[in-house]
């Protein structure tokens, strides 16, 4: 019976969210437990990573890592999900799950880590231009970039990535938003390619609902 008072984030007895849990257990550790946000059927509850300071729910994604790869074409923009060996990103949570996230969420944000060889993430130093960085999709279809409308645009964390070259670089991006149906991130404009030479591997961090 406590368990369904106060669930303790076993597959058994899934929290609403990782506040709640941090609300019920006090001494609880950061790491990975059972919530079902939907407080329907706990067959529908999703694997999470709590992180007990912030009191975040985090979600991962999938994949968690795009490979080494190139993009052959005229096309200027082109999206990772678009590309042959590119990726389409889900999460590990359904649609459902994920928006009562969001309603029960203030904030949410991601990072998102980009390595490059021979071609630009965000700032482009040899045209001093940003047209040429990364442009993120939001789960709502909003499209978040380097010099947009202030609210829809991201933070580099570091910028290696500003002068191309054949040596790998890294352009790491983190976006942090008070409107979370903006993220997760579905997808990744890449404006760089084109040519065999220009290679990318990207990281997709989990998305933390706070």
């Amino acid at each position: 019976f406590e368990r369904f008072v106060k669930p303790d984030g076993s597959k058994q007895a899934p929290a609403k969210t990782c506040r709640d849990l941090a609300v019920a257990y006090p001494d609880l550790g950061s790491g990975e437990y059972w919530l079902d946000p939907n407080e329907g059927d706990i067959r529908d509850s999703i694997l999470v990573k709590c992180d007990m300071e912030t009191r975040a729910t985090c979600i991962y994604a999938t994949p968690e890592h795009v490979p080494e790869t190139f993009y052959v074409g005229r096309e200027p923009e082109v999206w990772l999900s678009e590309i042959p060996q590119g990726a389409k990103i889900s999460y590990k949570a359904d649609s459902n799950q994920i928006g009562f996230l969001q309603l029960l969420s203030v904030s949410a944000v991601q990072n998102i880590t980009y390595h490059c060889q021979n071609t630009v993430a965000y700032f482009d130093t040899t045209l001093k231009t940003y047209r040429k960085g990364l442009k993120l999709l939001g789960w709502n279809d909003v499209e978040i970039t380097p010099r947009g409308n202030q609210r829809l645009r991201y933070t580099v964390l570091e910028d290696e990535c500003r002068v191309r070259n054949m040596y790998w670089g890294k352009t790491a991006i983190t976006y942090k938003t008070d409107k979370p149906p903006r993220l997760p991130i579905v997808d990744i404009g890449l404006r760089d390619l084109g040519k065999a030479d220009k290679k990318f591997k990207i990281e997709i961090g989990p998305v933390c609902f706070i």
